[in-house]
């Protein structure tokens, strides 16, 4: 007995040793991403959470100004790439060179216009500009980085934003100690750094491993867009609420909230990356995001004072959902082929910007431990909610007998049943075409086969589509004789 425990702990510990091998050689493979990444993060936390600076942009009693700008600039440029992402299916930023241009202009632009105010000469009207060009160069940033982290593969795209993340936290800590003039100077150089790393990257590298989906995929992309909102919205609420608005030292603490916030974070995705294969989307959200922002607004209500770890818990959830959109927005496309990636990308950031900015817009008066309960109670019973509707529509499919369906749910693993290897081949299907062939010939209602496979109605009509006309059928009696023909006799 002792000698199975050693080998297999031995087995474990090879594991283990290859997982964090091949891990360091996607770091190594995508060192450029990496770089321009952290150098963003730096330059982003420079000017989110400058103390100094905030309290000489304030541009409205009660609120932070310059952040609800901010967002307000990010949400108009990602409605605008949602739009046109989705109008274009096969239009990336990534390959478009403005991208990257638009991004080192409008936030090293905003980064002088902001610096302004508090070197003496305070102008609304400049603040404002700068903190809506902050805004939308910071978007197609968020784009970039979404498309371009794609390129390594889905499986490890959680550890690597868990590095990123923790480097940008400690060059923002190394910086902020500069003089307010030297601290915007070396933002600017982090904001070339990062545009000349991407463009760099996207012109000179090749994908490196196949896309696979270790994680079962349970989720749609309507539940993402609501927790997106409603996550956004508290981290926003959050903000304004224990931040204490635009005082001084509401701005110290938040900083400090976001040191522990990152660092709480990057944790959450590294045990994201170690557990993706037993856990599916929804799970991972009502493990490693849904608990830390719920926790933290409702100990932020039962405050109801500045206090930094109420606030480093919901920033910790938050920052941790925000990696993981980039990721999920990369599972979807890779399991549902209806959306592109940019277009994921763009979606779940706009909602989730804009929750932010409705969050940081909520009333002073209404800014209470009172609104604070309440948004948690919302997040925590839409997400139970959604979770046991997916499960159950999956129960509901396995009575009906997808159990014996010879796919996984993602349609990636090699088939078992050699009549379903005999459509593919002579019909040529595609994974999930020959999947949701075996559904129809069991009579599953359209409905039905959406709702076990996570996909939208209009998918699997597609799909249908593609079938008949690769088995030259037109309807589903037809396609089923021609099935069953081939089952039969090869």
């Amino acid at each position: 007995m002792g000698g199975l425990v050693r080998g297999e702990n031995s087995l474990d510990n090879e594991r283990g040793r290859g997982l964090l091998t091949e891990a360091m050689e996607v770091l190594r493979g995508n060192l450029l991403l990496v770089l321009g990444s952290i150098a963003w993060w730096g330059s982003h936390y420079l000017l989110l959470w400058n103390a100094r600076i905030a309290a000489v942009d304030s541009l409205i009693s009660g609120y932070d100004g310059r952040f609800v700008l901010t967002i307000a600039g990010t949400v108009i440029a990602l409605g605008v790439a949602t739009l046109v992402s989705r109008r274009k299916p096969q239009f990336t930023f990534a390959g478009w060179r403005g991208s990257y241009v638009v991004f080192a202009v409008c936030a090293s632009v905003a980064l002088g216009l902001l610096v302004i105010p508090a070197l003496g000469e305070s102008n609304p009207m400049v603040t404002a500009g700068g903190a809506v060009l902050s805004g939308v160069g910071n978007s197609f940033m968020l784009l970039l980085c979404g498309e371009l982290h794609a390129r390594m593969g889905v499986r490890f795209m959680p550890l690597v934003f868990a590095v990123e993340t923790v480097a940008g936290v400690a060059v923002f800590f190394l910086l902020s100690w500069l003089p307010v003039v030297g601290e915007m100077a070396a933002s600017a150089v982090l904001i070339v750094i990062a545009a000349v790393s991407y463009y760099a990257y996207a012109r000179f590298a090749r994908p490196m491993y196949a896309d696979r989906v270790p994680a079962k995929v349970d989720m749609t992309v309507k539940p993402l867009v609501v927790l997106a909102v409603l996550t956004g919205f508290a981290y926003g609420l959050v903000r304004t609420f224990a931040a204490g608005g635009l005082e001084h030292s509401g701005a110290s603490a938040g900083m400090e909230s976001e040191y522990i916030g990152t660092c709480i974070c990057a944790l959450l995705l590294v045990a994201v990356f170690l557990l993706q294969g037993r856990q599916s989307l929804f799970e991972q959200c009502l493990l490693f995001v849904v608990p830390l922002v719920a926790t933290g607004m409702l100990l932020v209500s039962l405050h109801g004072v500045i206090d930094v770890v109420p606030t480093a818990i919901n920033t910790g959830g938050f920052a941790c959902f925000f990696n993981l959109m980039w990721y999920f927005a990369a599972v979807l496309a890779v399991h549902d082929k209806k959306y592109r990636l940019t277009f994921l990308v763009a979606l779940l950031f706009f909602s989730s910007q804009l929750g932010q900015m409705l969050g940081a817009l909520v009333p002073t008066q209404f800014s209470n431990a009172f609104s604070s309960g309440l948004t948690y109670l919302l997040l925590l019973v839409s997400t139970l909610f959604m979770y046991y509707r997916a499960k159950t529509a999956q129960k509901n499919l396995d009575k009906d007998g997808m159990s014996e369906d010879p796919f996984s749910i993602e349609g990636e693993e090699c088939l078992e049943d050699s009549a379903v290897d005999a459509w593919i081949q002579r019909f040529g299907f595609s994974a999930r075409e020959a999947q949701i062939a075996m559904l129809l010939a069991r009579r599953m209602p359209y409905k039905q086969i959406s709702a076990g496979l996570f996909i939208s109605d209009n998918t699997v009509k597609t799909h249908v589509r593609n079938i008949y006309k690769k088995a030259d059928v037109s309807s589903r009696e037809e396609l089923v004789e021609a099935l069953r023909d081939i089952a039969k006799n090869g």
